[in-house]
């Protein structure tokens, strides 16, 4: 089993995505990782520098600018780790020096291993602009926000349409969701139509809990 860690101190992790970001986009292709994924992190790449630049500059550095930063991070902390975790970490292309730059290695045989989750999540959609659906979720077994041991965020699966899918395979879209990314949006040739989701715990050994019942929302 592998496992793989992203910097969390802002200084290790801007050394950090300056090393893998452009290993990502040279081997897109060879790693099969989706393109799309890649150009937007090249856009958080480009943002994220930005604001560090500010932070190191003289005659703008200071307290503001600090903070810009750190509220940004974790957006582009959660693109990083939900990249490597669904295209590179079980990807047996990757190579070894690769897999050393991205932080990921094999557990210790040692190392208890976390179970899967058991409870399933309870969605609760709400809007606070047009195209748009925010999301936050309930333990099932406990009934409490916090999420099960371990657990990193919510897959969240969707169908967009009038009909409603006949199970989760039927759903090509898919969003991580945390409390950086806690939302979906839409084009406008979608409104007036029903996002279909199914949703369930992922916890850091990349183990799952049982999909949620279907639930929907309509596109407004």
């Amino acid at each position: 089993m592998r496992v793989f860690n992203v910097p969390l101190l802002p200084s290790e992790f801007d050394t950090y995505q300056n090393k893998i970001v452009p290993i990502i986009v040279a081997k897109q292709e060879e790693y099969n990782i989706l393109l799309q994924a890649v150009t937007d992190l090249q856009t958080m790449k480009t943002k994220w520098d930005g604001l560090v630049d500010t932070c190191e500059t003289d005659s703008t550095k200071g307290v503001g600018a600090t903070a810009n930063r750190n509220k940004y991070q974790p957006t582009y902390w959660d693109a990083i780790h939900s990249l490597i975790y669904l295209y590179l970490l079980n990807n047996d292309d990757v190579i070894a020096a690769d897999q050393l730059t991205f932080h990921i290695s094999t557990a210790s045989k040692n190392r208890q291993r976390i179970p899967a989750p058991k409870s399933t999540v309870v969605a609760k959609v709400t809007y606070k602009e047009a195209l748009a659906q925010y999301f936050s979720f309930r333990n099932s077994i406990t009934g409490k926000s916090a999420k099960p041991r371990s657990v990193v965020f919510v897959e969240l699966r969707y169908w967009i349409g009038t009909v409603p899918p006949t199970s989760v395979a039927d759903c090509a879209n898919c969003v991580f969701i945390n409390r950086a990314n806690n939302r979906v949006l839409f084009t406008s040739s979608d409104e007036g139509k029903k996002a279909y989701y199914y949703a369930r715990y992922v916890n850091h050994n990349g183990s799952y809990g049982p999909w949620c019942a279907m639930f929907s929302a309509r596109i407004i």
